[in-house]
């Protein structure tokens, strides 16, 4: 039985390729609770979402999957994304280290960007993150 994912917050930018990643590595992406504790959880930090707030949904991803690995997928740049959103994982997480699958060393929370999901390194890095 293939690991689920669960897109927490998805958005059109990461929803396709994402998926499809995911899919090639084994899990299968679902869009709420599943069917007991995911291997992890992706949360796209989008300016809207029906899902609710980035600040909101963090929250509930920490209340519902303590310990679960989290991916963040942006738009924005590494600079600005820490910038932007390190605010708010540094305060829903504190003490977690924040990372890019281009950094080479394994964060508690991956931050990925669309041109990221195009590199096959990229796959090797949420294969070995979710495990």
């Amino acid at each position: 039985m293939p690991k689920e994912v669960v897109l927490a917050r998805p958005h059109p930018f990461i929803r396709k390729p994402m998926s499809q990643i995911l899919t090639k590595l084994g899990y299968t992406p679902v869009t709420g609770a599943g069917s007991g504790k995911p291997a992890g959880v992706i949360v796209s930090s989008s300016v809207t979402s029906e899902a609710g707030s980035f600040e909101g949904v963090l929250r509930l991803v920490k209340e519902t999957w303590s310990g679960v690995p989290l991916i963040v997928a942006t738009l924005l740049k590494p600079e600005m994304a820490l910038k932007s959103l390190g605010k708010d994982l540094e305060a829903i997480f504190p003490g977690r280290r924040i990372g890019f699958p281009s950094d080479g060393q394994v964060p508690d929370i991956l931050i990925v960007r669309p041109d990221d999901l195009k590199l096959p390194q990229t796959e090797r890095v949420i294969h070995g993150f979710l495990n």
